[in-house]
């Protein structure tokens, strides 16, 4: 990883322990849509694309019903009970200050929307200034593992060496994203639930 000198982070699961603050949001946001989220699933729905879980859950399809779970979405991500319950990991903040006094420019490319991110970096009193750019739902028309985020980070930080940049997540369609952007894919897997993944895999943000 020496000639690295960009490194794209996901942000729920990579740089915030965000588990049982989305436990309410998603808990919430499909009960206004009438489904029930199975218990366990909610680590299953931070990894997969928005769409992707409605459609797994059985959500009604309709325009209406799809407008009310997007707002309740980001209603709950915006309440302050739900902030609460939003912790980092004590890894993030020791490699992100390492790799910041080694001169690497750090981002972060997350489905999550960007003032969610802000709040959340606020509380847990991360120095946002650490961040040379946030990509986030709202920047792109496409998501991962489309690597269209990428590309959005890679274009306001004026990259054009991908050899150069890598990204870390903490799921498969982080990595899937990094594959199809042609950046160096990093895949943390803190908890030992890929087994023999190829690439690069790490169990903490210290390895980098």
């Amino acid at each position: 990883m020496k000639t690295i000198e960009t490194y794209l982070f996901d942000f729920d699961g990579t740089l915030v322990d965000s588990h049982d603050s989305l436990v309410e949001v998603f808990h919430g946001a499909y009960a206004s849509v009438g489904v029930d989220v199975p218990e366990g699933y909610v680590l299953r729905l931070m990894r997969i694309p928005l769409i992707q879980g409605y459609e797994e859950l059985g959500a009604p399809m309709t325009q209406e019903a799809m407008d009310i779970f997007e707002k309740n979405i980001r209603a709950l991500l915006d309440a302050e009970f739900v902030l609460k319950l939003t912790k980092t990991y004590e890894d993030v903040l020791p490699a992100l200050k390492k790799l910041k006094s080694k001169g690497k420019q750090l981002g972060i490319v997350t489905s999550n929307n960007v003032k969610h991110v802000k709040d959340v970096l606020r509380f847990l009193n991360f120095d946002e200034e650490m961040f040379d750019v946030i990509i986030g739902n709202d920047d792109t028309e496409k998501h991962k593992p489309n690597p269209e985020p990428i590309y959005k980070a890679m274009e306001l930080l004026s990259l054009t060496d991908k050899s150069k940049i890598c990204y870390v997540g903490d799921a498969l369609d982080d990595k899937k994203a990094a594959i199809n952007a042609n950046v160096t894919p990093v895949l943390l897997d803190r908890e030992g639930i890929y087994g023999s993944e190829d690439g690069i895999v790490i169990t903490s943000l210290s390895e980098l």
